[in-house]
C-alpha cells in the first residue's frame, strides 16, 4: 500500500509539472487570440465584447505568473511561494483577487447576455459599453476589497516544522476554512452552474417570447451559447479541487496515516491541474461553438503569417543588398 500510495503521489505531481505546463502554453496563446480577435469588427463593437477581454487579460498574466509557481512549489517541489513574507502575499492576495474578478465579471455576462434578449428597450439599454467598463472597474475593486486584502493581511511564511522550512499559508484558522467551505465549494462550484442554468432558461424564455427575431442578433446569440458551455466546463474543472480541499477541512476523529495523506495529497493534485484548466479553455470553446470566432481566428493568423513572411523577406533582402554593396565597394 506504501509504494502505491507513493507512486500514486509521484504520478500525481509529473501530471500537474507537464500537464500544467501545457494548461499555461494553450493558455496564453488563446488569451492573446481572443484580445485581438475580439479588438476586430464586428465582435469588438459588442458591449460584451469588454467583458470577454477584460477575462483574457486576468488570465493572461495569471497562468504565468501564479500558476507556475504553484506548479514549482507543489509539482517540482521547489517553494518559491516561500522564498519570503512579501512574495508570498502577493501572491495568495493576487490568485484570490484573480479568480474572484473572473468569477464577478461572468456575472455581468451573463446579466447582459439577459437585457439583450428582452422586449424592453429599456432593459437592453444596459448592454452597452460604458455600462460594462463601470461594473468592470466595480467588480475588480469587489474582488479586491473582499478577498485580495484579506488574502494579503492573513497569509505569511510559517514555520512547517523543526528542520527550518517554511510554508505560504493563512495564520488564521477561521479564514481557510470560509475558503475551504464556502469559497470555493460555492462561488467556484455550485453557484456558477446555478447561475449557468437560471439564465440559460431566463434567456431562453425571453428569445421565444420576441417576435421581433431579428433582434437578438445572430452575434449575440452565439456568444449567449458559447458562454453558457464556458461555464459548464468551468463548474467541472473547479467541483475535484473544491470538494478535496472541503474534506481536507472537515475534522478527523482519529489522524490520516502516512499513506492515507499521500492518497489525499495526490487527488488535491490533480485537482489543483483540473481547476486551471479552465483558465486556459475559453479560445478553443469558443472556436468550437461559434463560426464567426474560427472565422476572425483564421484571419488573425493569416494576418500575422502575411507580417511575419514579409518582415523575412525584407530582411533577407536587405541583407543580399548589403552583402552586395561591401562586394563593390572592396572591387
Amino acid at each position: 500500500m506504501s509504494f502505491s500510495a507513493n507512486t500514486f503521489l509521484a504520478v500525481s505531481r509529473q501530471i500537474l509539472v507537464y500537464g500544467g505546463s501545457s494548461v499555461v502554453s494553450f493558455g496564453i496563446f488563446g488569451s492573446v487570440m481572443i484580445l485581438l480577435i475580439f479588438s476586430r469588427k464586428p465582435l469588438n463593437e459588442n458591449p460584451c465584447s469588454k467583458y470577454i477581454r477584460a477575462n483574457a487579460i486576468l488570465s493572461l498574466f495569471f497562468l504565468p505568473f501564479y500558476f507556475l509557481p504553484t506548479i514549482l512549489t507543489h509539482g517540482l517541489q521547489i517553494n518559491v511561494l516561500a522564498f519570503n513574507t512579501s512574495f508570498c502575499k502577493f501572491q495568495s492576495s493576487y490568485a484570490g483577487f484573480t479568480i474572484t474578478s473572473i468569477f464577478i465579471i461572468n456575472c455581468f455576462i451573463f446579466f447582459d447576455r439577459y437585457v439583450i434578449s428582452s422586449r424592453s428597450v429599456r432593459m437592453r439599454s444596459y448592454s452597452s459599453k460604458h455600462i460594462a467598463q463601470t461594473l468592470i472597474t466595480i467588480g475588480l475593486c469587489i474582488a479586491f476589497g473582499l478577498i485580495g486584502i484579506p488574502a494579503a493581511i492573513f497569509y505569511e511564511n510559517i514555520p512547517l516544522g523543526p528542520n527550518g522550512s517554511y510554508i505560504c499559508a493563512s495564520r488564521s484558522n477561521r479564514f481557510l476554512l470560509c475558503v475551504a467551505m464556502i469559497y470555493f465549494p460555492i462561488l467556484e462550484g455550485i453557484l456558477p452552474f446555478i447561475l449557468a442554468v437560471v439564465f440559460w432558461l431566463l434567456t431562453r424564455k425571453q428569445v421565444r417570447t420576441v417576435h421581433n427575431k431579428d433582434l437578438v442578433r445572430r452575434l449575440d446569440r452565439q456568444i449567449t451559447r458559447m458562454y453558457l458551455f464556458q461555464i459548464l466546463i468551468n463548474t467541472i474543472a473547479s467541483a475535484p479541487f473544491a470538494i478535496i480541499n472541503l474534506y481536507r477541512s472537515l475534522p478527523l476523529k482519529t489522524a490520516r496515516t502516512q499513506d492515507q495523506e499521500n492518497t489525499v495529497q495526490s487527488f488535491r493534485l490533480l485537482g489543483l491541474w483540473l481547476f486551471y484548466v479552465q483558465y486556459c479553455t475559453d479560445f478553443y470553446i469558443y472556436l468550437a461553438v461559434s463560426n464567426e470566432i474560427g472565422k476572425q481566428a483564421v484571419e488573425v493568423l493569416c494576418f500575422w503569417c502575411r507580417q511575419r513572411i514579409t518582415s523575412i523577406t525584407y530582411n533577407h533582402e536587405m541583407t543580399s543588398l548589403r552583402a552586395g554593396t561591401k562586394t563593390s565597394t572592396q572591387y
